[in-house]
């Protein structure tokens, strides 16, 4: 959600819904506005992209195949590494092929979001090894 443009609207909750929203946002540390937005659009995600599952993790909230512990990321860097064959990435990881193609259409659709992942995990990889990620 780089994005920090915001449309206004205007709505309302039923009381309980909105005091489980307040008390996870004080969980959370984020606001509630923060948090209803987070919902909302992983909810449109999930719609759009029904195998795709969200997880909070060291590094932050990623999204993931449903049932699987990698991120798409990882699928991701899988995929690449078999040359974008879905079926020698599924092989790879023991997983059907559907879940690889489900996580390359999240992907598609959300590029910068995985790419930065990738990039992000490259980065601590390399930092780790003495070099510059761009080298790797």
């Amino acid at each position: 959600m780089a994005d920090v443009r915001r449309v206004h609207r205007s709505f309302r909750l039923r009381p309980g819904t909105s005091e489980r929203l307040a008390r996870r946002a004080a969980e959370t540390g984020e606001t509630y506005t923060a948090l209803a937005e987070r919902f909302i659009d992983e909810g449109l995600r999930r719609q759009d992209h029904p195998a795709i599952d969200f997880v909070d993790g060291p590094a932050g909230r990623r999204a993931r195949i449903v049932g699987t512990g990698p991120g798409v990321w990882e699928l991701g860097e899988v995929l690449r590494a078999h040359d974008g064959s879905a079926q020698r990435t599924a092989d790879y990881l023991d997983i059907p092929v559907s879940l690889v193609e489900a996580a390359a259409a999240y992907y598609a659709d959300h590029p910068e979001e995985i790419d930065g992942w990738i990039d992000l995990n490259r980065s601590v990889a390399a930092r780790r090894r003495g070099v510059s990620h761009r080298d790797v």
